[in-house]
């Protein structure tokens, strides 16, 4: 993170250039008063499913922000190869779970470092949506003793992908010709279509409305992107078996895992094997009809319910 973070406009954007890596984020910062009053140094940090846009979550994002009137810094960052840069010479390199991994690790280390003050690290909160929430365990397992507080998992594939339904329907797709056809597929119609063709053809597709549209127009529709989606997808599959249940057994007080029981990524039999391994566990079932995708037109509900977790949690 850089110093250009300084200015009132929220979310502030910005590339995020770390550990040789670039990835796009937002910044909703706190009020230095405000945090200062509460006696609480406290970030929020959001690490995003796949397909990893970071603008998908503005919405809820901004929701805790509000919430907590602007006490916390909350920040969400892209996972890398997930950014639209024309000018990036290196936009055909693939990432795997592993990079992503490790690039959260080194942006974690990159904010504690830069918000700690009078010699005292802040306290941060990771919040992992989807195969964010795998990272986000990796993230405490690299680091266990350095200031992580809460781990909110929100739909949470944290097993067997390949064997959930939607990996068993969609497994196909994440091959290398697949992932190449589908890349050269976007990247033709991106090319023969008006731009406001083009997203009106995405609005039949996908029924989705303003802004997330814009957002699948214009931030992830792009042929290296759907790539390294589905090139992650792939090592996802393969990465993701059996339940790293040891690292969840000695950090369980620090987790939040969120489930809903039509989701097919995280399907209904997940939460059960969590409640069976885990029983003094904090495994909530939704109880509002949220989706896998809440980040398409739930954010700012998902953002009320987050919210009142880190309320409990830091009483402010």
């Amino acid at each position: 993170m850089t110093d250009s973070f300084t200015n009132n406009e929220f979310p502030i954007r910005n590339k995020w250039n770390t550990g040789g890596y670039s990835a796009e984020s937002l910044w909703w910062h706190a009020d230095e008063k405000v945090k200062e009053n509460s006696g609480e140094n406290v970030v929020f940090l959001m690490v995003p499913g796949n397909p990893g846009v970071i603008d998908y979550y503005i919405s809820f994002l901004m929701t805790i922000h509000e919430e907590h009137e602007r006490k916390i810094d909350v920040i969400g960052v892209s996972n890398i190869g997930h950014s639209h840069e024309p000018q990036d010479k290196n936009s055909d390199t693939l990432y795997s779970l592993q990079d992503q991994i490790d690039h959260k690790i080194q942006c974690f280390d990159e904010l504690r470092e830069k918000f700690t003050r009078n010699s005292l690290p802040p306290k941060v909160i990771l919040c992992g949506h989807s195969i964010g929430a795998y990272i986000c365990s990796q993230v405490l397992k690299a680091r266990p003793n350095h200031g992580i507080i809460n781990i909110y998992s929100l739909f949470p594939t944290l097993q067997h992908m390949r064997k959930t339904p939607n990996g068993v329907m969609l497994n196909f797709l994440f091959g290398e010709s697949q992932r190449n056809l589908a890349s050269s597929f976007i990247q033709s119609i991106r090319y023969l279509l008006a731009p406001r063709i083009f997203k009106f053809v995405v609005k039949l597709c996908t029924f989705q409305s303003e802004p997330q549209l814009s957002v699948t127009t214009e931030k992830l529709l792009h042929g290296p992107i759907v790539k390294n989606a589905l090139y992650m997808a792939n090592t996802e599959m393969e990465t993701v078996k059996e339940l790293d249940e040891e690292i969840y057994r000695q950090h369980l007080e620090k987790f939040v895992f969120y489930f809903a029981a039509g989701d097919n990524w995280a399907p209904l039999s997940h939460y059960n094997d969590m409640l069976k391994r885990f029983p003094d566990g904090n495994i909530i079932l939704c109880d509002q009809g949220l989706p896998h995708a809440f980040v398409i037109g739930h954010g700012e509900k998902m953002g009320i319910r987050v919210a009142s977790w880190i309320g409990k949690t830091l009483e402010i």
